[in-house]
């Protein structure tokens, strides 16, 4: 991970509480990199608040809210989220890791790549191919914000969700935790499309 640490830095942290290896196995799959990750760098927050990697909690934590939010869409939910950026974004790699899956709070959607996430830390993140974690649009939230870090446990959140007419624009963000971000949004999101399909 040379090059993700040349890109990006600590800037908190939070303590993790490590679990074994082979309970995390059982459960998240055989995958060694990830664990190594997770132990050396989980509650790691970077640039700020850019970029956020889970701690072994927030692993459980969020690999089961996801899966809930988004039963009826992934069958079954055979993933662990493992990190996440300053809008409340998921990142999630499935247990044979060869597909990353990006949960986004302000659309509900979810967005893959047949990539592993030694590929996702190692080149994703730091080629400057695609800009997954939006760092240009952080750089643009915090000076607008004037925000000089953002703590574990929020997001940058829009006011005015886009599904209600929301505008996706800096002027329209503000800090909200991110369980909080994501409940209200899947509430939201729920009811418009029970709305959409009474009226089919």
């Amino acid at each position: 991970m040379e090059s993700f640490f040349e890109k990006y830095k600590v800037t908190s942290t939070l303590v993790n509480t490590i679990i074994d290896k082979e309970t995390f196995i059982n459960e998240y799959g055989n995958n060694n990199f990830l664990y190594n990750v997770i132990v050396n760098y989980g509650g790691n927050i970077y640039n700020n608040g850019l970029l956020k990697i889970h701690t072994f909690d927030y692993v459980k934590k969020w690999t089961s809210l996801l899966a809930e939010y988004f039963k009826e869409e992934v069958k079954p939910f055979n993933m662990c989220c493992f990190a996440s950026n300053w809008q409340g974004n998921m990142c999630c790699i499935d247990k044979n890791n060869k597909r990353i899956s990006y949960f986004d709070p302000a659309t509900c959607e979810i967005f893959s790549a047949d990539i592993s996430i030694e590929q996702f830390f190692n080149k994703t993140l730091t080629d400057g191919e695609y800009d997954i974690i939006f760092e240009e649009y952080f750089n643009e939230a915090y000076k607008y914000m004037k925000i000089k870090t953002l703590n574990y446990e929020n997001s940058v959140g829009h006011k005015q969700y886009l599904h209600l007419g929301g505008e996706d624009d800096v002027s329209n963000f503000e800090i909200t935790n991110t369980e909080v971000l994501w409940e209200l949004q899947m509430q939201v999101c729920e009811k418009i499309n029970k709305i959409g399909d009474n009226d089919g």
